[in-house]
């Protein structure tokens, strides 16, 4: 019997078994990413899943972000994206043992969840984009008003 015959008819087995697919991504999970040329090396975090209408928000935290506004971490701890993001921007499961923020991230989520946020569902190198583009103007706003202009 081919491999691929062997494949099919397993696959065949699972779906008539009535069991669940596991799914894609979990809290915890570390990935790798589509990332902008300035954040190679970055990765993100599954930080948390819950349910959003129905659909499921990825509540992410991403490290090694390099953003244009110096001075800024590189850090961004809270992010809440959908699976058409995950599925459009990670590569895949990073081996990489890594310290992610949390406290932040609980501000985040509890910001976000006040606010009732909603999810982005671009890739993760536009969400970047979008960030590092407001970090800047809000950095330009605060600076203006100490300086009185």
């Amino acid at each position: 019997m081919t491999r691929l015959r062997f494949a099919s008819l397993a696959a065949a087995a699972f779906v008539l078994s009535g069991q669940t697919a596991p799914p894609k991504y979990a809290v915890g999970q570390i990935w790798e990413y589509r990332n902008r040329p300035q954040d190679a090396g970055s990765l993100l975090k599954v930080q948390q899943i819950a349910d959003f209408g129905r659909d499921k928000v990825y509540h992410l935290s991403i490290i090694g972000v390099h953003f244009a506004t110096p001075g800024i971490s590189g850090v961004l701890p809270h992010i809440p994206v959908s699976e058409t993001t995950l599925d459009a921007s990670v590569t895949h499961l990073s081996s990489a043992d890594t310290d992610f923020p949390t406290t932040a991230l609980q501000e985040g989520i509890a910001e976000w969840q006040k606010a009732k946020g909603g999810i982005f569902t671009i890739p993760m190198s536009q969400i970047m984009d979008i960030v590092d583009d407001q970090t800047g103007r809000r950095q330009a706003t605060a600076e203006a008003e100490v300086v009185g202009i």
